[in-house]
């Protein structure tokens, strides 16, 4: 069965795991701890997910842990947990990142650079600046495919993984597993149920696919990056840009068409990302999302999500609010 876009916000029955009750320096502690995860109801999928990885980074020692979906060539970031600002939901990786890499395979990885020893072909591993002094992953087989992984890893642990860290991840992926497979069941009933089909409307995760900020070097790369961080805080002109950069507008112009892109174009990829974002994950208002991506006004944002996705966005939201 084809993976098919996580739907993470459908109501469940709250119910309270208390962490902190367990040793999880002590086997059976864990095994306690992992079977309480797989029988309790907490409010949603999303805290279910992210139940998960707070265990998995107490458990593990570690100071970050993140789940993530396979979507093609990346990994989409769906629950997590870190003090790394380079982690968080709804992030992309590579799967040729080495931190998923070796684990989509369905093994367990586990890396202890601290101890001398290591997964990888260097006893070394960094992310985004950051040194990795212990990392333990494991790849989730949702319906025998592989749905995408679980990993933690920490700046600062100098302690080696032993055989029980390595059956307590493989044991915490398989719950994970189970409860994406009955999720997944539940929505497809959902969808018999109500008949809802709508011709000419992707998936979710072509949508966001689409939406992938691209990976831009030289002036263009710059330009992206100028305008991710001006997003809903400065106006996103290309004077504006241009002026940040340094350069004058004629010749921000002249080089982007160096690299054959346009200003537009570039605009358009990163409005369009972060419109996603704002839509799904933050639920935030039509006009509040015109005023962040500098629209000059509401029509003008709905006319332009309508010509990347075909919808209003509205319509979108209506569709998809589900997979956040």
């Amino acid at each position: 069965m084809k993976n098919e876009g996580l739907d993470i916000e459908q109501a469940i029955p709250t119910g309270i795991l208390a962490f902190n009750d367990y040793d999880f320096d002590s086997y059976t502690d864990r095994l306690k701890c992992l079977h309480e995860l797989l029988t309790s109801r907490p409010d949603s999928v999303r805290s279910h997910l992210r139940a998960y990885v707070q265990v998995g980074c107490k458990m593990f020692n570690c100071d970050t842990g993140f789940i993530g979906q396979r979507i093609g060539g990346v990994i989409r970031i769906i629950a997590s947990q870190s003090n790394l600002d380079s982690i968080y939901d709804g992030q992309l990786l590579q799967v040729t990142e080495p931190m998923v890499a070796s684990v989509l395979g369905g093994n367990v990885a586990s890396i202890n650079p601290a101890m001398g020893g290591s997964a990888f072909s260097s006893p070394d591993l960094a992310y985004n600046g950051d040194d990795i002094h212990g990392l333990i992953a494991r790849a989730i087989e949702v319906y025998d495919e592989t749905f995408g992984v679980m990993c933690f890893f920490s700046t600062q642990r100098d302690k080696e993984y032993v055989s029980e860290d390595t059956e307590s991840i493989e044991l915490m992926a398989k719950g994970v597993a189970k409860m994406i497979e009955l999720q997944s069941s539940y929505k497809d009933q959902r969808a018999q149920t109500t008949g809802f089909a709508t011709p000419g409307v992707k998936h979710f995760d072509d949508y966001l696919l689409q939406a992938r900020l691209p990976e831009a070097y030289g002036v263009a790369g710059r330009v992206i990056e100028v305008l991710k961080q001006r997003i809903g805080k400065s106006a996103l002109g290309i004077g504006d840009i241009a002026a940040e950069l340094n350069l004058s507008k004629r010749t921000l112009q002249r080089r982007l068409q160096q690299q054959d892109v346009s200003f537009a174009e570039l605009r358009d990829k990163v409005r369009f990302h972060y419109s996603i974002d704002y839509l799904i994950e933050h639920n935030s208002s039509i006009d509040s999302i015109s005023n962040a991506l500098d629209f000059s006004d509401r029509t003008s944002f709905t006319n332009a999500f309508k010509r990347w996705t075909g919808l209003s966005p509205s319509t979108f939201r209506k569709l998809f609010r589900d997979y956040a």
